[in-house]
């Protein structure tokens, strides 16, 4: 009779299927659009003023300001923020200085710019009583843009190969080959699954993220099938599932580890929106999508890599049986002759 279990692993076809589209038409619009990093700050360009503790003490920030913010409409600029940091470091070395920083698109005219920076440089500030004040004051513009660190990234990518490779190497020694084989096929799903999909739905992410989710899905697919791989080195010793073939030994052994794997996989993403909950929007924009990771790594556990490990058992069982030895004639008689004999 075939059962529940049994079923959904009988739907291995479109469990391939599913994976393939998702791997081949993420690496199509990853190379044509790469991800969406719209959380990291596009290019663009800031003003900064920095002025030391007199401009503080004299109450002149204000006045500053004003006319920052006059030299730019006198220029045709418009900021698209304003921000004051205190304690600056660099020329200004005082506690008490700071820093204004206005930020504009990147379009913004260098030649505007170059022309408000002269007004603030030119600007003297006064006392109450009309005397020069001894201020220091500088003024910088720069271009600010995001780089991706495709060094980082490879050498990351390996890191995550390399890990795979040596616990799929303990899961074939402590195992067996078969579930070593099934285990490199989920674990390359799970990473490349996890890809894919961020790269076709578009979720916004930071530029290093992706790699963080494809070890994340890397980690828990491999933690995921340790928890079935030893319920079935326990369960295939029964001789009760001596009676069964591969694929019903399979999905009979799922039955026994389904709840310990479900019951991981759900305390990974718990804890996934733990640190979301807690975390800083910052955080919490880069940990919630690592959801998306766990949610891959137990469909690859639970549903594609046991379907591929019915036909790495059913060859391995068969390779076992073929290297059993075999007597005939004299020998054979002779050995059910003890075995009688013993009874």
């Amino acid at each position: 009779m075939m059962t529940k279990r049994l079923k959904s692993l009988k739907l291995w076809p479109l469990f391939v299927a599913v994976s393939a589209v998702v791997i081949l038409a993420g690496i199509i619009l990853y190379a044509l659009l790469g991800f969406n990093t719209s959380p990291e700050k596009p290019e663009y360009k800031t003003f900064e003023v920095q002025y030391d503790v007199v401009a503080v003490i004299n109450e002149k920030e204000e006045e500053v300001q004003k006319v920052c913010e006059d030299s730019f409409k006198a220029n045709g600029l418009t900021f698209e923020s304003k921000e004051v940091y205190e304690e600056v470091a660099g020329s200004l070395q005082t506690t008490s200085a700071k820093s204004l920083v206005y930020q504009f698109k990147v379009s913004a005219s260098d030649e505007a710019l170059g022309l408000a920076k002269a007004a603030v440089q030119n600007l003297v500030l006064k006392d109450a009583e009309g005397a020069p004040l001894s201020v220091e004051m500088t003024v910088t513009v720069n271009t600010v843009k995001s780089e991706t660190f495709h060094e980082a990234g490879w050498r990351a990518a390996v890191a995550i190969a390399v890990g795979a490779v040596v616990v799929l190497i303990y899961i074939g020694i402590r195992f067996g080959v078969a579930s070593a084989l099934s285990g490199l096929v989920g674990v390359v799903n799970a990473s490349f699954f996890t890809f894919g999909f961020f790269a076709i739905t578009r979720i916004p992410v930071f530029a290093v993220a992706p790699l963080l989710y494809a070890a994340i899905a890397a980690i828990s697919f491999t933690l995921l099938w340790l928890l079935h791989c030893m319920k079935m080195r326990e369960n295939f010793k029964d001789p009760d599932f001596g009676k069964f073939e591969a694929d019903e030994a399979v999905a009979e052994s799922l039955k026994t580890s389904d709840k310990f794997v479900y019951f991981t996989a759900g305390a990974l993403g718990i804890a996934v929106l733990l640190i979301g909950a807690i975390a800083t929007a910052g955080v919490r924009l880069l940990a919630l999508p690592a959801l998306v990771a766990v949610a891959v790594s137990l469909y690859s556990a639970s549903l594609l890599s046991p379907s591929v490990h019915i036909y790495c058992k059913r060859a391995f069982d068969k390779i076992k049986k073929n290297k059993t030895p075999k007597y005939s004639g004299k020998k054979k008689m002779k050995l059910e002759g003890e075995e009688q004999a013993k009874d």
